[in-house]
């Protein structure tokens, strides 16, 4: 971790906003997609969540961390994606 490529850290965490923000702005009505309610990337994390609470029925502890694990896991694919670019 000594070699931390600053500029793909800060692009990847970008692109994980943006990514979030997209998924937030599809679960809202047409009229509120451009707003800044619709735009709101937590959104995007609540569906997230909501999703695998859904499909493996866990319960909030194991919810949220299993939410956390895959934002790092996307996070940390787009970093590797955007250093490799870089470097």
């Amino acid at each position: 971790m000594k070699n931390l490529n600053k500029t793909a850290l800060i692009v990847s965490f970008l692109v994980l906003l943006v990514a979030f923000s997209v998924l937030s702005m599809t679960s809202v009505p047409r009229e509120f997609r451009y707003t800044l309610n619709g735009m709101n990337p937590w959104r995007g994390i609540e569906g997230l969540a909501f999703t695998v609470k859904h499909f493996l029925h866990t319960g909030t502890t194991l919810t949220y961390l299993c939410t956390v694990g895959l934002i790092f896991l996307i996070w940390w694919r787009l970093y590797s994606i955007f250093n490799r670019i870089w470097n």
